[in-house]
């Protein structure tokens, strides 16, 4: 037993040093594209849980389940983005209100504003002055983030690892049944000259210490700085949702 004892050896302080060593340099080597990758996984999924909120509340407004939807985008150091729904009901008053410009005025019947969430006059309550909220279903009608959970055709998500394109700001696009009443409001509207048109795209970047939105080019559509992990979320007025993610060795969006 004494001489098999002796033929058991264990690695001496050299042969220590030298597994160390190659420890520290693989993970050295490795850890730039772990932390690369666990960024752009990241920001994938934030982009991922923003382009099923539009598709989910197009589903509920192609069955009927309203008549007249919003996606609200807001930036507040991260992102805040809130379905809501307006109902049939609340649809036909509007429409059948013989005073209201509501269907020529595309771009303010997407409203956003706190100050317009109060707005069509309720004619069932008692009091004349009382008036019921714009958004039939709505997460957060007081824009205080306070969440509710009880309304699943209708939600909000709270993303604080991804940035857009404006700071401080909100956008906001609408969609009626097939292409109805698409509209939008505040920074997802754009105009040139004296036409107003409503974007059909969200872009989307990692936020960090350093980057706080996404550069890009409004006329090419093309980044203007170096991005590592950028994507854009596209849909259409009928509610077709696209996503594409920015390939930058070779220049080119990449459909995901």
């Amino acid at each position: 037993m004494r001489v098999q004892d002796e033929k058991i050896k264990g690695f001496n302080i050299l042969e220590l040093l030298i597994v160390i060593a190659i420890i520290g340099v693989l993970s050295a080597v490795a850890y730039p594209n772990f932390s690369d990758w666990q960024k752009d996984r990241e920001t994938r999924s934030a982009v991922v849980k923003i382009k099923s909120l539009i598709e989910g509340i197009n589903a509920q407004v192609q069955r009927g389940q309203y008549a007249f939807v919003q996606v609200d985008v807001e930036e507040d150091d991260g992102l805040i983005v809130t379905s809501k729904g307006m109902k049939p009901k609340t649809l036909a008053t509007l429409l059948n209100d013989g005073e209201s410009d509501w269907w020529v005025k595309p771009n303010e019947r997407c409203k956003i504003t706190e100050e317009a969430v109060f707005e069509a006059v309720d004619e069932e309550a008692e009091d004349a002055d009382v008036k019921k909220p714009y958004w039939d279903e709505d997460p957060d009608p007081d824009r205080n983030q306070i969440i509710d959970l009880d309304k699943i055709e209708v939600r909000q998500i709270v993303l604080d690892n991804v940035a857009t394109t404006w700071l401080e700001d909100k956008g906001a696009v609408c969609f009626g049944k097939n292409d109805q009443w698409y509209s939008g409001n505040g920074k997802l509207v754009s105009s040139s000259g004296g036409d107003v048109s409503v974007d059909s795209y969200l872009f989307i970047c990692n936020r960090s210490r350093t980057r706080f939105l996404c550069d890009i080019d409004n006329s090419t559509g093309e980044p203007t700085t170096e991005h590592d992990h950028l994507y854009v979320i596209e849909w259409s007025r009928f509610g077709n949702i696209k996503l594409e993610k920015w390939n930058k060795r070779d220049s080119e969006w990449i459909e995901q």
